[in-house]
């Protein structure tokens, strides 16, 4: 799913200030946290986990938000879940196999027990997938499954998928939440989505307001009792806020919730760590290639180019990214190697040439192209979107940077209102996605509501061609078909990419052995381990 940082990220509660000042800021409140001896009264039992928005549901059916699905995953998992390589990995399954092209048969964990006592069987599973497909409850996520035939129950553990048609990306989609069968039908929605009930490692307590959330350990979770007494989820939408949480000893975990300036002064805290992972989180340039010189190959070409994206990592980023060639990070099983653009100024100027766009009188003077750039009004976006004009101006590209209030800017970008713009997919898992964003039938219009996500409007027909051959093909034929597909899309450029953000997660003394997720997943709280105040001598001063 599309979710930049710009959703659920640093909002402008407090008056905005330029980004090199509030890391200023910042790193002058952490030396007087940290020099003038201060101690703040200790947080509440258990672990305390900063989130930047609140979940739109906790129940995974309605949940399109990272909040809601990641905090939906720790009450109530699916069959399978997916590794860091984005690999299918069982989860409330034993084990899964395809019985043939169109049947996909999941065995469950033997025992296994929701929060209320209840037995999970193959009938629960059953009733959690018909449900998604009834028109009655209205998931947002219905459409997913609609090469899904029918779910047959084998036996008590025992449940099998029969496919209208041979379609991989499927097994994604079978990572749903499972439910009771009793609260999977539109009779149970209120119930779930005020009290939700799952089989995950922790169980639901208080929903109180949309700031707080408390859970609680579930002893029947099949993985054994997590060893964490409480978590508490609190919402503390400004940045500078959470970063001084953290510091005063009154916060515990942020995921990916700290712009990377700041990060440098948290490591200085004797009671924090920052542990980082590489990510899956896929940041890029969108263009619009419907019309204007940017229907130019070339054009586009010539753009990135022109960019200099090692730069950006280093200085901006501070080294927590990994220049991008695809949508696809190097660490997931279907990413290919391709020759990229790679930054020359040089081979710009001869493209921008050929395209008809010569420079009207030499460096420095009037521009050769001139293109809106749109971005959100997070500081750290904003602050790579002067970088990015700044660049192309050396190559006699003028950019106006217009910076939007998110809903705003996203709206633009959905309609296909713009020229450029940056955004971050949030994760990149199944590599289906690529057919999400590129192919030709998901150019967004009334007729889809605007939801297409080929917000450029690519249309490749071969490329549309190979895509749609990877929905049907085994494994390792779609590995071959994904690496035709990102050499197209590294000729076509409908994108430019930018980078991959690591999974950085800064974490208290009072939590141990937690290891981020490199999809951004709240999931490892369930292996993480609780330090008592009294062994913890690591505290803030």
């Amino acid at each position: 799913m599309d979710v930049p940082p710009d959703i659920r990220s640093v909002t402008d509660a407090m008056p905005p200030l330029p980004f090199r000042a509030a890391v200023r800021v910042v790193s002058a409140t952490l030396a007087l946290l940290l020099y003038a001896g201060c101690r703040e009264k200790a947080p509440p039992a258990g672990i305390t986990v900063l989130l930047e928005a609140p979940p739109d549901s906790l129940d995974d059916r309605f949940a399109l938000t990272a909040h809601g699905q990641r905090l939906a995953q720790l009450i109530s998992p699916g069959l399978l879940t997916f590794d860091d390589a984005s690999s299918p990995v069982p989860q409330l399954a034993e084990s899964f196999r395809d019985v043939s092209a169109t049947v996909v048969e999941f065995v469950l964990r033997p025992g296994l027990t929701f929060h209320d006592g209840t037995a999970l069987t193959a009938e629960d599973v059953k009733a959690t997938y018909d449900s998604l497909r009834d028109p009655a409850l209205g998931s947002p996520k219905r459409e997913r499954y609609e090469p899904l035939e029918r779910v047959e129950v084998v036996d008590a553990r025992t449940v099998r998928f029969h496919l209208k048609r041979p379609y991989a990306p499927l097994l994604a989609e079978l990572s749903a939440a499972i439910l009771p069968a009793e609260r999977a039908g539109p009779q149970g929605i209120e119930a779930q989505a005020t009290h939700p009930v799952g089989a995950g490692p922790f169980r639901f307590e208080s929903w109180p307001d949309e700031e707080h959330l408390t859970l609680t350990p579930f002893a029947g979770w099949h993985g054994g009792t997590p060893a964490l007494s409480r978590l508490t989820f609190r919402v503390v939408r400004d940045e500078t806020t959470r970063v001084l949480e953290l510091l005063k000893g009154r916060a515990d975990l942020v995921v990916n919730g700290v712009s990377p300036a700041v990060l440098p002064a948290l490591r200085e805290a004797p009671h924090l760590r920052v542990v980082t992972k590489p990510g899956t989180g896929f940041t890029y340039v969108g263009v619009n290639l419907r019309e204007g010189p940017l229907a130019d190959v070339r054009v586009r070409q010539a753009l990135c180019h022109l960019i200099d994206v090692g730069p950006l990592v280093e200085h901006k980023l501070h080294g927590l990214a990994e220049p991008a060639s695809s949508m696809l990070p190097r660490e997931h099983w279907a990413f290919t190697a391709t020759p990229a653009c790679g930054y020359s100024p040089e081979e710009a100027g001869r493209l921008l040439d050929a395209a008809g766009y010569p420079d009207p009188d030499g460096p420095g003077g009037k521009p050769r192209l001139a293109f809106t750039f749109k971005t959100s009004t997070d500081r750290f976006r904003r602050a790579v979107a002067l970088v990015l004009k700044e660049q192309l101006a050396r190559g006699g590209v003028a950019i106006e940077v217009r910076a939007l209030e998110f809903g705003t800017f996203f709206e633009d970008v959905r309609r296909g209102r713009f020229e450029l713009f940056t955004l971050k997919w949030a994760a990149v898992m199944e590599p289906d996605l690529l057919r999400g964003a590129f192919h030709s039938g998901n150019i967004p219009g009334p007729e889809n509501h605007w939801g297409g996500f080929n917000r450029g409007a690519l249309k490749a027909p071969a490329l549309d061609r190979v895509l749609d051959a990877a929905t049907q093909a085994p494994r390792e034929e779609r590995r071959a078909l994904y690496a035709r597909a990102q050499q197209e899309l590294d000729a076509l450029l409908p994108v430019i990419p930018l980078w991959h953000e690591a999974s950085v997660a800064v974490v208290s003394s009072r939590l141990a052995d937690f290891e981020p997720s490199a999809h951004g997943l709240l999931t490892p709280l369930a292996k993480a381990r609780e330090v008592t105040p009294a062994a913890d001598t690591g505290r803030a001063p």
